[in-house]
């Protein structure tokens, strides 16, 4: 059957129009057709004045539902944190495993594995963070798991992650150039956090083969106007596709706002997100600490901030809303960039014929109203 959504203000991505419909059937997009050419057999469900955009793209989801993907990976693991997720209109994410030794992280990726199978347009593939990060950058991962990548483990990880691992986060200063260069031959794309590069190292990694840069301005050398890092070098190159953890705590607006001035629509949304998204638990346990969450917070019981409790939805509302974006270039940030980052955004990202039908409706407030996936409705559970 075919439907259209009508009755609302439509973001496809690079446009914004009124007085047109998506036209979905199944669990594809036709394409957006003005009102008055709607199909006649075509049911029309109505967006009450909503605002429609494409769901929610997030490149590092750690868990949800009180799960914590890491420490379970199995497929149903998986599924419990998308559900938690597309209550917050995140339709499509990288299941993210920080660092590990090499058994378990093997297990994350047959995990991932049979989760694309099953939810294509959701499981975009997975986001490895780690275990190769310099050691003075651990952030909260676990120090005894960090570790130089060999050619060895690159071996067997390549091999086994054929297809499935599509996002790695490591310290280039600590990898030979020979691994550097095998990671970005695979076609990985290869994102420097958790590094104490200095200025001119990060500038040649990002003219060799590192394309992004995780948790912009955490567990990174940072803007020292004498010694500047990898933050100064990602905002002065320009280039590289940079996440940013909107949540008020991992870094000030205004420096969320330095950030978009220098790198436009190179800077994306991401959530970092624990275990505790749609859940009531107080704290994870996981390795060598808890994660504590507290009044908007996730923390080692010490203070650090470990992960983030924020879904995507937040970090639109407060990308607006606190930091002062245009909404357009924010819903960009959420939906079409990280997808642009994978060379997926004719999957997912956009309403654009032959795209996944994953929809999300905000009201004026950008408050969630309607979330779809594949062509289906979400129920969404009031809060």
């Amino acid at each position: 059957m075919r439907y259209a959504l009508t009755n609302g203000t439509i973001y496809s991505g690079y446009t914004t129009a009124q007085g047109y419909a998506v036209l979905f059937e199944q669990d594809k997009i036709i394409g957006v057709v003005q009102t008055d050419e709607i199909p006649a057999d075509t049911t029309r469900l109505d967006a009450q004045g909503g605002l429609i955009c494409p769901g929610f793209v997030d490149l590092q989801v750690n868990g949800g539902n009180g799960i914590y993907f890491t420490q379970f990976p199995t497929p149903d693991s998986l599924n419990s944190i998308r559900d938690a997720h597309l209550q917050y209109g995140t339709t499509s994410f990288l299941p993210t495993v920080i660092s590990a030794f090499q058994d378990r992280i093997l297990e994350t990726i047959e995990a991932v594995r049979a989760a694309m199978q099953q939810y294509p347009s959701t499981f975009l593939g997975m986001h490895l963070e780690g275990p190769f990060f310099h050691p003075e950058k651990p952030g909260a991962h676990d120090v005894a798991c960090i570790r130089n990548a060999t050619h060895a483990e690159l071996d067997v990880l390549l091999e086994a992650g054929k297809d499935v691992l599509k996002y790695l986060t490591l310290a280039p200063e600590c990898a030979e150039e020979s691994v550097l260069q095998r990671l970005a031959d695979s076609g990985i794309v290869l994102s420097a956090g958790h590094s104490l590069a200095t200025y001119d190292q990060a500038m040649h990694f990002f003219r060799n083969g590192v394309t992004a840069v995780t948790h912009l301005y955490n567990a990174m050398s940072g803007l020292d106007t004498k010694s500047p890092g990898l933050a100064a070098a990602a905002l002065d190159y320009g280039q590289a596709w940079t996440g940013i953890i909107v949540d008020g705590e991992h870094c000030h607006p205004y420096a969320v706002r330095l950030a978009k001035k220098m790198l436009g629509q190179k800077l994306l949304l991401v959530s970092d997100c624990a275990a505790c998204v749609n859940s009531d638990i107080e704290y994870s346990e996981f390795g060598n600490f808890k994660a504590y969450y507290r009044n908007g917070r996730c923390e080692t019981e010490d203070g650090r901030l470990a992960g983030s409790a924020l879904t995507m939805l937040q970090a639109v509302q407060n990308t607006v809303n606190m930091v002062g974006l245009e909404l357009d270039e924010t819903l960009r940030m959420a939906t079409l960039y990280p997808a642009q980052v994978l060379h997926m955004e004719h999957q997912v990202g956009q309403l654009v014929a032959g795209a996944a039908a994953n929809m999300v409706v905000l009201n004026q407030e950008l408050e969630l109203q309607q979330v779809w996936v594949d062509g289906q409705p979400v129920p969404l559970t009031p809060r």
